[in-house]
């Protein structure tokens, strides 16, 4: 009887929408943290003390990048995690944040086969999160939801700016580049301006409580929360929509046109892809084995999605 219930519970949540299963899977050392990806090329940061490049389309591995091994609090050797990783728009110089000693982070800056340290401990800088604005130009946001706006060469704070006094998520910019979306704890996503660092715009009363992930497309903001709603905002009015999910939302992302926002739906890791127009799901994306922590379009019809495990996963819609 139990099972005649959930099978009759699943047709009841599809319905409407269709199933599918992932196309193959590319599978790294480690636990991915994160991924960024430009044309064939993804950048996979791990927790295994090293930076995976893989050519999605063939599935092979192009390049690894190594980092030595630091000491945990007892004092015994473990590999460092990465902590992100984003290319600049020449695609010419790579950022990695790495774990480092005692808790603290670097931020490597790679050109060619120029390896620098960017940011580390000596700069009293709690890095959480750092994005290319430009060639020369990058955000770092900081645990304590500072954003500091640097200048690569020379090196150089342009200006610092603290949000609120709520700890740091996630920030994304928008495709020009000239804003971006920051979230926190406390659910707000402000809107900033990346050459002043003024707050343009704070988008309130979606979430009531931690935003884990933002995704900031043609000027819409879809923003994943704890209070288990993915929320999507626009720049032009006021009112949200809100979708309720089964379970917290550990990643979201849209489309280039931000026609369909794509989430963590349930506790079985499932994406739910919905149409923003007609607030209607479209597709059930199943398949995921841990908890999400990436999404992206890569187009319309092609998805890619990582979790806390060792598995990416290509998704190709009917």
């Amino acid at each position: 009887m139990r099972r005649i219930t959930l099978w009759l519970l699943l047709v009841a949540t599809l319905f409407g929408a269709t199933v599918v299963k992932p196309q193959y899977s590319i599978d790294v050392e480690g636990n991915v943290v994160e991924f960024v990806r430009r044309g064939d090329l993804l950048y996979i940061a791990t927790d295994a003390g090293k930076l995976e490049i893989y050519n999605w389309q063939k599935h092979q591995k192009v390049k690894e990048i190594r980092y030595p091994q630091i000491h945990d609090f007892m004092g015994d050797p473990m590999k460092p995690k990465v902590f992100g990783v984003d290319l600049s728009p020449k695609g010419d110089t790579m950022a990695v944040m790495v774990q480092d000693e005692g808790g603290e982070r670097i931020l490597y800056l790679y050109n060619g086969q120029r390896k620098t340290r960017f940011l580390d401990k000596n700069d009293h800088i709690q890095m959480r999160e750092a994005r290319f604005v430009d060639d020369n130009h990058m955000l770092v946001a900081t645990m304590s939801n500072e954003m500091l706006y640097f200048s690569i060469n020379p090196k150089k704070i342009l200006w610092r700016k603290q949000l609120s006094l709520s700890t740091f998520s996630d920030f994304q910019l928008s495709e020009d580049h000239t804003k971006t979306a920051s979230t926190c704890e406390s659910g707000i996503v402000y809107i900033v301006d990346v050459k002043s660092g003024k707050i343009l715009k704070t988008l309130e009363g979606g979430n009531k409580d931690n935003v884990f992930k933002v995704d900031f497309k043609n000027y819409k903001v879809l923003a994943c929360g704890q209070d288990r709603k993915a929320v999507l905002y626009s720049l032009g009015y006021d009112t949200p929509i809100i979708y309720p999910t089964q379970f917290l939302v550990y990643a979201g992302a849209l489309n280039a046109q931000a026609t369909l926002s794509a989430f963590q739906y349930n506790e079985n890791n499932e994406i739910a892809i919905f149409d923003n127009t007609t607030k209607s799901e479209k597709y059930r994306l199943i398949g995921q084995h841990s908890v999400l922590n990436t999404i992206l379009f890569v187009d319309d019809k092609t998805l890619i999605s990582s979790s806390d495990d060792n598995h990416i996963l290509i998704w190709r819609l009917p």
